[in-house]
């Protein structure tokens, strides 16, 4: 895009003000870049590179956007940006933005450019170059460039201020004829013995214009954003009911009625259609029946038959009919296999997850036991003193023997009861 393929400060916000997803032009976004763009000669030219970048943008709304945002350029930031505008450099753009840009975005750039031609740029020589291009283009459509329309009388204000003169001399008739009755000749206004002009005829109002119905052709797919629009894909056809408006217009279709862009339609019906190359013709075929079901005999005698073909000789019979309902039958097992490869990856992982809830169970009942209440609380004695039940040192439990003595019945060591014998040496 030559010197407007670089970066600019403006790129966010043009982007902004030309978002794809607008539906109408954010006005107050398009005068604070019009205000920066105007305050130096660098802010005009980076402004203008950012536009222009958007008007090479795909979509057609966008293109009609950053056509909006332009012409508020040029029509607000003074004559920096109409240098910048009266330059080669967007002459070679402009040409090569016309040369890619849809019928109606096409028709846009062109009436913006004879607006300019006939406004702003017409007569500084210094701006001569937009005039110069609008006369260049026309001159290449083979239609000469209109001649600048003398100035017109101005009829529509004669018009206006002679309607308000006779709506006020009406006023003031009418008036004089209800005080001169309501007072019988004294009052607030003056007798008046002349009769008072006659009201002037209204003027016969216009002819209502008839609503418009015609129908027209979607070029572009359009979703509904708001619920006053409408929704339609392309190739569609949309019966317009209202057109006042230079972008938007109403229509209604077999989904519903309300509000679409202008340029997403074609006055063209017909979509065109792809010419045959001469001397030959176009034979169309129908389409072979799809299959059913797999039939795995077929498979199955189609590689029987293959395995006992005869390289060297002629194909078995039928061996052609075989393969190819084979091969019909090859997308349903393609999806037979992708629903058990499906089907084996679930498996698989329901199994990863079987042997860790396994490993942590085993892992569980391997650990000891965990005591369930707390140990109960210790109790400290100060020095000196014993416990509950304890005895103090050298002191016998009752019953208790003294280290020694032989308790009564018992013999000592060595004595052998009455009527023992000794052991056996």
């Amino acid at each position: 895009m030559g010197i407007f393929g670089t970066s600019s400060p403006f790129d966010q916000d043009v982007e902004r003000a030309t978002s794809e997803t607008s539906t109408s032009e954010e006005w107050g976004l398009i005068l604070e870049i019009c205000d920066r763009a105007g305050a130096s000669a660098a802010a005009a030219r980076d402004c203008l590179r950012a536009v222009l970048r958007r008007l090479a943008h795909a979509d057609p709304h966008v293109q009609v956007h950053a056509a909006t945002l332009l012409d508020a350029c040029v029509a607000n930031c003074g004559r920096a940006f109409h240098l910048e505008v009266a330059s080669r450099d967007f002459e070679a753009e402009f040409r090569r933005l016309l040369a890619r840009a849809q019928p109606p975005v096409r028709a846009r750039l062109r009436a913006l450019l004879r607006k300019w031609a006939d406004g702003e740029f017409r007569d500084d020589p210094q701006l001569d170059l937009i005039p110069s291009l609008h006369a260049k283009l026309a001159a290449e459509d083979g239609a000469a460039p209109a001649a600048p329309a003398a100035p017109a009388a101005p009829a529509a204000p004669a018009a206006a201020e002679r309607r308000e003169q006779e709506e006020l001399e009406r006023a003031i008739a009418l008036s004089l004829r209800e005080a001169g009755a309501g007072a019988g000749g004294g009052g607030l206004y003056p007798r008046v013995d002349a009769p008072a002009p006659a009201p002037a005829p209204a003027p016969a109002p216009a002819p209502a214009a008839a609503p418009v119905s015609r129908t027209v052709r979607a070029l572009y797919d359009f979703e509904a954003a708001e619920d006053n629009e409408l929704t339609f894909a392309a190739g569609e056809l949309v019966h317009v009911t209202e057109c006042s408006d230079p972008n938007w217009w109403k229509g209604h279709t077999e989904r519903g009625e309300g509000l679409f862009p202008a340029n997403f339609v074609t006055a063209e019906l017909s979509e065109p259609a792809a010419a045959a190359p001469p001397g030959r013709s176009v034979t169309f075929e129908e389409p072979a029946p799809e299959p059913v079901g797999i039939d795995e005999a077929a498979v199955d005698a189609a590689l029987g038959a293959l395995h006992e073909a005869d390289p060297a000789g002629r194909d078995a019979d039928g061996l052609a009919a075989l393969e190819a309902r084979a091969a019909a039958v090859g997308p349903l097992v393609d999806a037979a296999l992708e629903r058990a490869d499906r089907r084996h990856a679930r498996l698989t992982q329901l199994s990863a997850d079987l042997v860790d809830a396994l490993n942590l169970y085993h892992e569980l009942m391997r650990e000891p036991p965990r005591a369930v209440y707390a140990p109960a609380a210790l109790h400290y004695l100060p020095p000196g003193a014993m416990p509950p039940g304890a005895l103090p040192p050298g002191v016998l439990p009752p019953g208790a023997l003294p280290p020694g003595v032989v308790p009564p019945g018992a013999l000592p060591p060595g004595v052998m009861p009455p009527g023992a014998l000794p052991p056996r040496c």
